[in-house]
């Protein structure tokens, strides 16, 4: 699973942001000009403080879980755990496989909602002496703080639950030694799988 980049999030916010201003002028033009919900900014900012949390709880289990195989690796006891204190446990892949997934999607609905009203908010800019638009400008600009705000939560927890390069030295076993797995064995090609009969040699003298 690739990354998301943040020039494809960029790109999306300006195509959205121009067809936002476009489609407003037209429909301006034929009437008047939508209106602004006063509750447009809460989606976008309680979905990026609950990915904000959870990539905060994330970091802070896969920081435990790097100290605990950290002092296997050199040899120091597991401090003992307290009452009421849980053991360190290791990230679910699917459970971080489907947090990455949510927040790919958080990104790129995070950038499209931030369009959206950055193209409203500049057709109202020159509309601001009337007390309407200007309501309706300030409801825009919130909106788009807070897409922005989602946008970075949701690739802070990408980063989060990035996956680290793979090196030779990446192999932890359950006794706590490294192994370098890419140099232990080396695959045989071209072999058919089944047994063979051996051959054997045998020294004929004086026949």
């Amino acid at each position: 699973m690739k990354p998301t980049r943040p020039l494809a999030l960029a790109a999306t916010f300006l195509v959205i942001g121009a067809l936002s201003y476009g489609g407003v002028q037209l429909w301006a033009h034929y009437g008047t000009t939508p209106g602004v919900p006063a509750s447009a900014p809460l989606t976008p900012a309680i979905l990026a403080a609950i990915i904000l949390a959870t990539a905060l709880a994330f970091r802070a289990r896969l920081k435990a879980q790097r100290e605990a195989v950290q002092r296997v690796l050199d040899g120091e006891p597991s401090p003992p755990i307290l009452p009421g204190q849980r053991a360190p446990k290791p990230l679910d892949p699917l459970q971080a496989a489907r947090a990455v997934m949510f927040a790919k999607a958080s990104s790129m609905v995070g950038a499209i909602v931030s369009g959206v009203y950055a193209g409203y908010g500049v057709f109202l800019l020159g509309k601001l002496d009337i007390d309407v638009f200007r309501s309706r400008a300030i409801v825009c600009g919130i909106t788009v703080l807070c897409g922005l705000a989602l946008v970075g939560a949701a690739l802070f927890l990408e980063y989060v639950l990035r996956v680290p390069p793979s090196g030779p030295d990446d192999g932890v076993p359950q006794n706590g030694n490294k192994t370098k797995t890419a140099t232990q064995t080396r695959p045989v090609r071209n072999r058919p799988d089944g047994t063979f009969p051996v051959r054997r040699e045998s020294n004929h003298s004086g026949s």
